[in-house]
């Protein structure tokens, strides 16, 4: 298999076989990014109609949108292989962390509470699992917690949530013949090693099973051999985990009694068990626990989870992990951080050793003091509004989902946390665009109205929305709405500008800026748009200015710093542009910082040092059609490399006609497109697309560079300076225009020397 290419996947290498297939490791040839593809063996491969039914109850799974469930990208079929293509996830099993012995406990009951969310927000859509076992649980290398297999289990057809009835019939489809034992015997609940009929109650089952092995290192149920394990699971009690373990609090060895309790009427929902290791991670002052499912409040459940030493020291034994915009401006941002510090009960307030651990791991943003979340929806929605100020910082993003989720799950009817969610759903789009986002944010935003239409924010997310669908007047008069109904708000100002610099309305939107910043002088984002703003108009100084005082507002600030590279280069400030990138490395490297470092290297004439930097960009934000074209730079100049240019140009190329399908008014997009397509050598291609651009562009310092290139590489050498020309009238960097490598032969024009002699003088 390795080696194979099933359909636009390449076959690199095996991570692991088990019972429903074999795990490769592939590489996605079209995003450019490492994806799991599970193959199944040749005895399981489906008719036609067994197969839509796995792929309608796969699809089921991987909608369930949670970040502890693995993300199934693909269901597939070549040649009589079939195979599900996944989220590749670096980090390592549950399994192999077991072997090294058990876990402590606030290390177990964190990874704990993120299975049971997970589980639990998959029963609530009817998914029933099947086959939950430690090697079906993976554990990335900042702690993040990730069920697998969800796309092999079985549809609950029992389940009366909403989600998981829709008046289609649903089948009990598993990749066994009927009746037969699925699963791996150590986890089985007594009723699916008997081959009966088994709901969400088998999983609370397994489950027991794996967190008593991490609390032990033991199973529960042992023998010397399969049967005598089977007869363990349906005749005997557990072993005596405090045996095992004394040091593991009474009513833990409790909810892990009645989750282990033969009669499946006698076991926990999965969400009261969620909710009570919840409590338990809330009174460790546990800070690596996803907030998602569960019924009861904080207040109702008990901390005596976890031991008066443990709530003390409060700190997650780190595990090591397995072996495992435009070119100078990207629109990219990262997204990861561990939340913060988590308090001892209700409504308590509490300091301890959690805040310092979780400044330490990098965000201002929430873990400065206080960090009780009641679990009720306000505050909730207050917390989560924390993550979302915040959203450049490492896993803000999927933390506020998930509150904002809970807050949900409490009260339907809550419409500011349909509204945060809209927001939410936005950055993710930004970070990494799909259309899931876009459909998701439209449905939030219309509940948002639909319940509050009195509600400032109900109308921000519907504009948002809008924006996001491309429908730029709708946008504005929800914009508009908003500013009428809450005149002293600086939001609605905000999203006007954000919206009329899309636009390329520079005027509007700075005046929409300026006002948002009046209003409120702290406001970052204002700031960082500012900088936007003034950097696409060529006002370098200005957007340098502008990007320094978000990172004086913002010192650990990664995206900034990423921009600050980038203006400082074309400002020629060259040694600056090197220290902002370095202070971005030593933070946390993303795509800007690595495509911001291959640009300085390209723009030096580094081509070859600066390819591995755009790979690595590639890698860390594939979904960038700037991202593919900086790389097919480097390959295109970097000697031994031009045969990989053109792949990279056609994947830039697709994904800027997938932007412009949803923002066809997209100058940037536009302009770049005719770039990648005369690059390619598709020079009556690039004419179209860019004589479309030059129809309205007439003072965007960039878009008039990139067209006056294309124009050269289509051979109208006229057009190429008398666009380069305007775009030095506009303010566009001599210093970069003397360094592209495409205009080496229009450089000897002598009109060239003329124009740019013409500019110097001024």
């Amino acid at each position: 298999m390795i080696g194979r290419k099933l359909s636009h996947y390449e076959v690199v290498e095996s991570l692991g076989v088990g019972g429903m297939g074999e795990v490769y490791r592939a590489r996605d040839t079209r995003l450019g990014r490492d994806v799991a593809v599970k193959v199944l063996p040749p005895d399981r491969t489906l008719d036609e109609t067994s197969r839509r039914r796995f792929q309608r109850e796969a699809m089921a799974a991987s909608a369930l949108n949670h970040p502890n469930i693995i993300t199934i990208y693909e269901i597939n079929s070549e040649a009589d292989t079939d195979f599900i293509v996944m989220e590749y996830v670096r980090g390592f099993t549950l399994s192999s962390r077991i072997k090294r012995g058990p876990l402590s406990i606030n290390e177990a009951i964190g990874y704990a509470s993120q299975i049971a969310d997970a589980l639990s927000k998959a029963h609530a859509a009817g998914i029933v699992h099947r086959d939950l076992k430690p090697g079906n649980v993976m554990i990335t290398d900042d702690g993040l917690v990730k069920v697998l297999d969800f796309g092999l289990a079985k549809f609950d057809s029992t389940a009366t949530n909403t989600q998981a009835s829709s008046g289609e019939h649903r089948l009990d489809l598993t990749l066994s013949l009927p009746g037969a034992v699925t699963g791996t015997i150590a986890y089985m609940s007594p009723e699916q090693a008997r081959g009966d009929k088994v709901d969400a109650r088998s999983d609370v089952f397994s489950f027991g099973i794996v967190f008593f092995e991490m609390l032990s290192g033991q199973l529960p149920f042992a023998g010397p051999n399969a049967i005598a394990i089977l007869h363990n699971i349906h005749f005997s009690p557990p072993r005596d985990l405090h045996e095992l373990r004394p040091d593991v609090p009474p009513a833990l060895v409790a909810l892990l009694t009645r989750m282990l309790e033969k009669p499946p009427e006698q076991r926990p929902s999965m969400a009261e068990v969620a909710s009570m290791l919840r409590a338990g991670a809330r009174a460790a002052g546990i800070s690596s626990v996803t907030w998602h499912s569960g019924d009861a409040t904080m207040d109702q459940l008990p901390s005596s989870l976890v031991s008066t030493r443990q709530a003390q020291s409060a700190v997650v034994q780190s595990q090591p992990p397995a072996k495992a915009s435009n070119r100078r401006l990207l629109r990219g941002v990262a997204a990861a951080v561990l939340i913060a510090v988590l308090g001892l009960g209700g409504y308590f307030l509490k300091k301890n050793a959690a805040d310092q651990n979780g400044a330490n791991q990098g965000s201002a943003a929430g873990q400065t003091a206080e960090a009780v979340v009641a679990d009720e929806p306000f505050a909730l929605r207050s917390r989560a509004q924390t993550y979302l100020e915040r959203w450049d910082v490492p896993n803000n993003l999927d933390r506020a989902i998930t509150m904002l989720n809970r807050a949900l799950e409490l009260d339907h009817e809550y419409a500011p946390a349909y509204a945060s969610l809209t927001f939410a759903y936005f950055e993710k789009n930004r970070i990494n665009p799909d259309p899931q986002w876009v459909r998701q944010a439209e449905q939030t935003a219309a509940s948002a109205v639909k319940l509050n239409a009195d509600l400032a924010d109900s109308h921000l997310a519907s504009g948002v929305a809008a924006m996001m669908g491309g429908h730029s007047t709708e946008a504005e008069h929800a914009f508009r709405k908003a500013a009428d109904i809450e005149p002293k708000s600086s939001k609605p100002h905000f999203w006007l500008g954000f919206l009329y610099n899309s636009n390329g309305n520079s005027k509007e939107a700075e005046q929409e800026l300026t006002r948002a910043l009046a209003l409120n002088p702290a406001d970052w984002h204002a700031h960082m748009n500012l900088g936007l703003l003034f950097y696409k108009t060529a006002r370098y100084r200005e957007a340098a200015g502008a990007w320094e005082e978000v990172s004086k507002l913002t010192p650990d600030n990664i995206v900034v710093l990423s921009n600050l590279a980038a203006v400082y280069h074309m400002l020629d400030r060259n040694d600056d542009a090197a220290s902002a990138l370095q202070r971005s490395l030593e933070i946390k490297p993303d795509a800007d910082t690595f495509s911001n470092l291959g640009t300085l290297r390209y723009f030096q004439g580094q081509y070859g040092e600066a390819v591995p930097a755009f790979e690595r960009a590639v890698n860390l934000g594939a979904n960038n059609y700037t991202v593919w074209g900086n790389l097919a730079d480097a390959y295109r100049w970097a000697p031994g490399r031009a045969a990989k240019a053109k792949p990279a140009y056609e994947n830039a190329i697709r994904l800027a006609r997938e932007e412009l399908s949803v923002h066809g008014q997209d100058r940037d997009a536009q302009s770049y497109l005719a770039l990648y397509l005369a690059k390619t050598g598709d020079k009556k291609g690039a004419l179209e697309q860019i004589h479309r651009v030059d129809s309205v562009t007439k003072e965007d310092a960039e878009v008039l560079f990139r067209s006056a290139v294309v124009h050269e590489l289509c051979g109208e050498r006229d057009l190429a300076l008398t666009k380069l020309s305007a775009s030095l009238k506009a303010g566009y960097s001599s210093g970069e225009i003397k360094n592209e490598p495409e205009l080496t032969s229009l450089r000897a024009d002598p009109r060239y020397l003329s124009i740019l002699g013409s500019q110097s003088r001024k």
